[in-house]
């Protein structure tokens, strides 16, 4: 028999892009009787949980609406796995698009075929943007220097086992019964946190083509800031919680950030000989930005060069400022929900 497959989907204001989705997961080629979708929503002040009561009930589907009280995301799919009742566990955020009609038939197949207790996906910047800088976010997102900035996974070529860490997103229900549940404390990166738990468990993780999904760009230069913030914050955190986290690819940020003040310091109080040996590492980030702004200008257009500018420096100085901050605040994570004791899943119930 086919494994019954509970698709959680943790939203908060997501009234536009939702529906689309909740539509291509109701198309999905998997036998109606076999899965169910979970919209859980986080305080929405958009309407989005009577919407999704009002044009998606009596679906062949099960769609149920539930409340996370607490909002953020790492909260909202603890509230999606304990009402879940199936076998597998698939996450997808609400500003998605699923491009195959067959996700759900591949990763209960794929799981099968391989063993594995966790599958990873591609998660290129590919859902329609409303705006025309989102294109231009999602082209610089794609870019090489983009890439560096390590914030999205793209790998859309190849299939095997791979580190869980970043991109896990459909478990077997045991995973959760072994290793508990997201850690509330966490806004972003919650999912990298619950990851490395996996992994350090011993759970074998795929990744296959088959399985991506394509990610809504931010619309707008101050969106994407935001975003970045709330990922370095993530980052730091992690770091905290598991010291190995660390790297110098995940920590350059904060390097770029702090170079660039002591830089400007450096021209306020010192001779200009000094100040500009100071200011190299600024210099090289500018030069790497410029090139790559102009390879997508001289592939999209001028729009996308002098765009790509600044999105580049969100993208980066975002991280470093939410790694900044949150290593000089420590108590703002102390303010948000304790981390949760680890707790088995609930027993299946009748589907």
């Amino acid at each position: 028999m086919l494994p019954f497959i509970s698709v959680i989907i943790p939203v908060r204001n997501e009234r536009a892009m939702l529906p689309r989705l909740l539509e291509q997961l109701l198309a999905q080629n998997y036998p109606p009787d076999r899965y169910e979708i979970l919209v859980v929503d986080g305080r929405s002040i958009d309407g989005t949980p009577d919407l999704v009561s009002r044009r998606f009930r009596q679906r062949r589907v099960p769609i149920r609406v539930l409340h996370n009280p607490e909002i953020r995301s790492s909260a909202g799919r603890n509230v999606g796995v304990r009402a879940a009742v199936g076998d597998l566990f698939l996450f997808i955020d609400g500003h998605c698009s699923v491009p195959s009609r067959n996700l759900l038939e591949d990763t209960a197949a794929i799981l099968q075929r391989t063993g594995a207790a966790c599958l990873c996906r591609a998660q290129p910047l590919l859902a329609p943007s409303p705006t025309h800088t989102g294109e231009v976010i999602a082209a610089a997102s794609g870019s090489w220097f983009g890439r560096a900035c390590n914030v999205f996974s793209r790998d859309t070529q190849n299939a095997g086992f791979i580190d869980p860490l970043v991109s896990a997103s459909a478990y077997r229900r045991e995973v959760f019964e072994r290793v508990g549940l997201y850690d509330e404390s966490f806004d972003a990166c919650a999912d990298v946190e619950f990851n490395m738990r996996v992994r350090n468990a011993g759970f074998r993780a795929y990744i296959d083509p088959h399985l991506a999904i394509h990610y809504q760009p931010r619309p707008h230069l101050r969106a994407l800031f935001r975003q970045m913030m709330r990922r370095g914050r993530g980052r730091m955190r992690l770091i905290r919680r598991h010291a190995g986290s660390a790297s110098p690819r995940r920590l350059a940020p904060l390097g770029l950030v702090l170079s660039t003040i002591v830089a400007l310091l450096a021209w306020c109080t010192l001779p200009a000989v000094v100040a500009a040996v100071l200011t190299l590492p600024f210099a090289f980030f500018a030069g790497a930005v410029a090139v790559a702004s102009f390879q997508l200008g001289s592939r999209h257009g001028a729009t996308h060069a002098w765009k790509s500018l600044w999105i580049f420096a969100a993208m980066y100085y975002g991280l470093g400022a939410g790694l900044l901050i949150e290593f000089l605040q420590p108590r703002a994570a102390a303010r948000l929900a304790p981390r949760p004791q680890v707790e088995a899943a609930p027993s299946r119930r009748a589907a």
